[in-house]
């Protein structure tokens, strides 16, 4: 998922190189992935061990985040500064969602786990598909991006309209729309993108992954109200 954003420069595409340089790229792509949703959940059992300290920083958090996304796109290929800024976004991440999978365990007991296994074969049936079929799913970009501004747009009408009908509408489409990006992204991967766009890939995955997650948990406690 690249919220619309490209980083500029570079020689071709990983697609374009030996066997070997795919390999490892595609290597590399996932141990960061898989890396930072190490970090994301280490910081967050941390963090929900003190959620009582934690949740009065949700919104000082919420802005770093916001802030690490936008200063990956432009140094994404900055080696080191890369890294540590996609670490300390999974950090930042694990902050804010282990207090809040806190509160849904002690309301939901057992809720957040099935999400995450339904999470796990979502996604890795979504990334196994690509892989298979090796089919260039790149043509989705401007229709999801398109799909994913009208739910930001959504959510933002939620806060003032309230309606459970609206609510799991809402978790399905987006359910549908990062489902999507999961394609694209891991199409993106294997086909669009440059040796040097490693921790990009990485991002891209860990944000498809954590919003079908939050989407999916979100569902789940909806049909249970």
């Amino acid at each position: 998922m690249n919220y619309g954003l490209r980083y500029a420069g570079g020689g071709g595409f990983v697609a374009d190189y030996s066997q070997d340089v795919r390999a490892e790229f595609i290597r590399k792509v996932y141990s960061l992935f898989f890396g930072s949703l190490l970090v994301t959940c280490l910081v967050g059992w941390y963090a929900a061990m003190n959620a009582a300290a934690v949740l009065g920083f949700w919104p000082i958090l919420a802005i770093a985040g916001f802030v690490c996304i936008i200063a990956l796109s432009f140094a994404g290929r900055v080696p080191g500064v890369n890294l540590a800024l996609l670490l300390l976004y999974s950090a930042i991440q694990g902050a804010i969602l282990g207090p809040l999978l806190t509160l849904y365990e002690a309301r939901f007991p057992g809720l957040a786990s099935t999400a995450g296994w339904i999470t796990i074969a979502v996604f890795g049936g979504l990334t196994a598909y690509v892989f298979t079929t090796k089919k260039d799913f790149s043509f989705l970009g401007g229709m999801l991006f398109v799909a994913l501004i009208a739910l930001i747009v959504a959510g933002i009408v939620m806060f003032f309209v309230h309606a459970q009908w609206m609510s799991i509408v809402y978790c399905v489409l987006g359910i549908l729309i990062f489902s999507g990006y999961v394609l694209y992204d891991t199409s993106r991967i294997m086909h669009r993108l440059q040796p040097e766009d490693a921790v990009f890939g990485a991002v891209s995955l860990y944000l498809d992954f954590v919003n079908l997650f939050m989407l999916i948990l979100r569902l789940l406690s909806s049909q249970r109200d």
